[in-house]
């Protein structure tokens, strides 16, 4: 470590408050430049970047050029201070967090770390990404049963067919926190339960409700929360984390080794040890710009406070489904706040959602075509105009496309 660098200059951002001391949302909305224009409702997609990102990229570039020659910008140190960013904000200690690339690098960490055995199995359901299904699919050539878990009739896939799925010869459930498709959130304390009861390895693909939802992620009950930081962290792509619960650090194994996979820099050595926490799952040098832009905008969002941006995402989401009640869509994503989060689905009756997500674009209204259905999701800076624009926009193209 370098231990006589120049501190960051990211220090913990002043958030313009209300008199009642709620953030001041229509303040923070200045702070991305593209909702002066567009009504970005596609979060769930990629993040709108805060301006304290582009300072910290900037800034990050500037140390490179100034007589420092890039002591901090290269600096390890930093590396940790970033991961105590990411920690105090998403609730995790610092030892626990690797910081990867993504979701799907932490997700094949694990599948190609675990020490399987042919005839063991492994659960997923239908409603997974293809970073939380893709990774496991080589597995089955080592005599692994990959079992993809079907939908009900409405759509969603129950916690009683995830529990029914696992038997005695089950090693690891991976489950979205919140689908990518759908929204509807995973009733991950009942998952838990169910691992622990019966052994069995619990991962959680978090990357679409870290940043939204209100808990820490050390007390989801998962052994391993991975999560890619460009949506709602508002991080960078190649900037994210994986979290390691302390009782699963040793039921994988890394499946890449590098200088700090250990806790000895000795090249002679020829056994070493493991590092004694999660950095045994980093490799190599880090992203170091994607993680200056991931600490400030972690401070950024912890100085916010999750508990005011899950409230706000709340009420932008509630308006979302009214108004799709009020134009006559049919909702895919269940109504109660506790089984969904930031991402709303609709059925558009037969319409292209394809195209009616390009109409849309060309209104400065973004949202995503997703299994046929179209997908809103919110952030903080969103306000309602956005969303009256949107179901306005909305009407009006499926009038046409009638």
């Amino acid at each position: 470590m370098n231990k006589n660098n120049s501190q960051p200059k990211d220090p913990m951002p002043l958030i313009p408050r209300l008199a009642d001391g709620t953030p001041d949302w229509a303040a923070l909305r200045g702070e991305f430049g593209a909702t002066k224009s567009t009504a970005y409702l596609d979060i769930a997609r990629k993040a709108l970047l805060p301006r304290c990102a582009a300072q910290a990229a900037a800034e990050w570039f500037a140390d490179i050029e100034t007589k420092a020659a890039g002591r901090w910008a290269f600096s390890m140190d930093a590396v940790e201070v970033t991961r105590r960013a990411v920690g105090e904000t998403f609730g995790a200690a610092p030892e626990t967090l690797a910081l990867v690339k993504n979701t799907s690098e932490a997700v094949n960490i694990v599948a190609q770390g675990f020490d399987w055995r042919e005839g063991d199995n492994l659960v997923i359901s239908v409603s997974e990404h293809e970073n939380n299904t893709f990774p496991w699919r080589p597995l089955a050539r080592r005599g692994v049963d990959i079992r993809i878990v079907p939908a009900g009739a409405d759509g969603r896939v129950s916690t009683d067919a995830l529990r029914d799925a696992i038997d005695a010869r089950t090693r690891i459930l991976s489950i979205a926190w919140v689908a990518y498709g759908l929204g509807e959130r995973a009733d991950v304390d009942a998952l838990a339960q169910i691992c622990r009861d019966r052994g069995v390895l619990f991962l959680v693909d978090g990357i679409q409700a870290i940043g939204v939802l209100n808990r820490r992620i050390d007390d989801l009950g998962a052994h391993v929360v991975a999560s890619g930081g460009h949506k709602a962290q508002m991080s960078v792509a190649g900037a994210g984390l994986m979290y390691v619960a302390p009782e699963a650090l040793d039921r994988f194994r890394p499946p890449f080794a590098a200088k700090y996979s250990f806790a000895t820099f000795d090249r002679t050595d020829p056994d070493p040890h493991f590092a004694p926490d999660a950095h045994r799952f980093e490799y190599g040098n880090p992203n170091f710009l994607g993680l200056a832009v991931q600490r400030a905008s972690a401070r950024f969002i912890g100085a916010i406070g999750l508990d005011h941006i899950e409230n706000r995402v709340h009420r932008l989401t509630d308006l979302m489904i009214a108004e799709a009640d009020r134009i006559g869509l049919k909702l895919r994503t269940p109504r109660a706040w506790e089984q969904r989060a930031g991402i709303v689905s609709f059925d558009l009756g037969g319409a292209d959602a394809d195209r009616i997500e390009a109409a849309l674009e060309a209104d400065d209204i973004r949202v995503a075509s997703k299994d046929g259905h179209l997908r809103a999701a919110a952030h903080f800076y969103n306000n309602e105009d956005d969303v009256l624009r949107l179901f306005d926009r909305l009407r009006h193209h499926l009038e046409l496309a009638k």
